[in-house]
């Protein structure tokens, strides 16, 4: 045996998962396909501005994520508070009003709508009889939305919070994990948006880092077939190598499981998963901008960003990060980014662009889990981190708790690093 556990992918839950075992005494390597850790999470340097950004996740609480706040705690990691926005926008098409009264006026629209009987009834099966019962409820956001009776406004609100919150188009997500989200995290649509969210001060890569330390990460390591049996595990790589372990860890994101040959095959559930894949596809925008506020929260419809933020200083401007999600901005049209940024921040100077296409990124094939309707309520999701022989799942896309997050993904990397340590003990 090459080693005792093989780690596919090191992300967020690889890099837990290897780091417990490491730490219990054993022998663990991590095959990465990329040339850094990290995984759907990448603080870089916008190119040729001296400014860093996050390229992919960033907003945590601690407050309300405790895997994350463990973690951080644990090695000392600064954090930026959260912040109220010194300026605040509310884009709808052509018309931008400013100021919190705009959005308070909208969201006071929600208030006689059906969305707080929504969040009563997923709040009860949190607590109690789960997701099956509100299979009602796992439908279309687009639908849902048109169902509640809400003012026009108040329902643009929600269709632009829906898109940026679920990552994907609202005809593509299932409502019942964003209320289920909420209801977990301790947030709604009313409340929301009245802060801007805790992030690191130096980026996910200070937290990434300190927790790799002394873990074994092969880069360049492309996975094409894992071969598993009750004996032990053989990953082959696109090079032609083979690694031999006693059991695996498969922490993946879920769009590239299908471009992996499981012999034997995933369990149906697994495959069907792998095959439709989830819908996460929003575009997050950069921009380095002059002559803008020191923080900014708009939300938008029916314009290209339906959520954007200014929260630091980058070079000798700001630095602007927005979610296209319903009108997907191409990343390479600097002028089409510009004039996105500038429906939220007219009198600001785009000083440059940037992103990352996670959608065609071949180790990604989309951003953070969007949730089809179905896969919440008929059992699809909970399947998808069931153990499999020698194989254990791990990852935000599949974590019980917090999908879709960092904090799923620290979660469910240490619930896979339990398992496989109960396997390996001898009975």
């Amino acid at each position: 045996m090459d080693a005792d556990v093989v780690v596919l992918g090191a992300g967020f839950a690889g890099i837990t998962a290897a780091r417990d075992l490491h730490a219990a005494g054993y022998r663990v390597r991590v095959l990465e396909a990329r040339d850094r850790i990290g995984g759907r999470t990448w603080y870089r340097e916008i190119p040729g501005t001296g400014a860093w950004a996050e390229y992919g996740g960033m907003f945590f609480s601690r407050e309300t994520q405790p895997h994350l706040a463990t973690a951080i705690e644990r090695y000392g990691i600064a954090v930026s508070p959260s912040i109220e926005p010194a300026q605040v926008a509310w884009v709808r098409g052509s018309e931008r009003r400013q100021g919190t009264e705009a959005l308070d006026a909208v969201r006071d629209k929600l208030a006689s709508s059906g969305l707080a009987e929504y969040l009563r009834t997923t709040a009860a099966g949190f607590g109690g009889a789960g997701r099956v019962s509100l299979a009602a409820q796992d439908i279309a956001t687009s639908a849902w939305i048109d169902s509640l009776d809400a003012d026009d406004e108040g329902a643009d609100y929600l269709r632009s919070f829906m898109a940026a919150m679920g990552g994907t188009r609202i005809e593509r997500s299932s409502v019942l994990p964003l209320l289920w989200d909420m209801v977990e995290l301790g947030y709604s649509p009313v409340d929301a948006y009245v802060d801007m969210g805790e992030l690191f001060v130096d980026g996910t890569k200070s937290l990434v880092d300190s927790m790799a330390a002394g873990v074994d990460v092969a880069f360049g390591a492309v996975v094409t077939s894992v071969r598993h049996d009750d004996q032990g595990v053989a990953v082959s790589l696109a090079d032609g190598t083979v690694a031999h372990a006693r059991a695996a860890i498969v922490a993946l994101p879920l769009n590239v499981w299908a471009d992996v040959a499981f012999d034997p095959p995933l369990a149906p559930a697994k495959r069907r998963a792998a095959t439709d894949r989830h819908p996460g596809e929003v575009t997050k925008v950069l921009a380095v901008v002059r002559d803008a506020p020191e923080t900014f929260l708009g939300m938008g419809w029916d314009t290209p960003i339906n959520a954007g933020f200014v929260t630091k200083a980058a070079g000798d401007g700001r630095l602007f990060m927005g979610f296209s999600v319903q009108q997907r901005v191409d990343l390479s049209d600097h002028v089409a980014l510009a004039g996105a940024v500038n429906a939220h921040l007219p009198e600001a100077t785009v000083v440059a662009t940037g992103g990352h296409d996670w959608v065609s990124d071949p180790y990604a094939k989309g951003t953070w889990l969007a949730i089809p309707p179905g896969w919440f309520s008929d059992g699809t999701f909970e399947a998808l981190s069931e153990p499999e022989s020698r194989l254990a799942f791990a990852g935000s896309d599949i974590a019980r708790e917090g999908a879709g997050w960092i904090e799923g993904a620290l979660a469910s990397g240490a619930a896979a690093a339990t398992h496989v340590q109960q396997l390996l003990v001898p009975a």
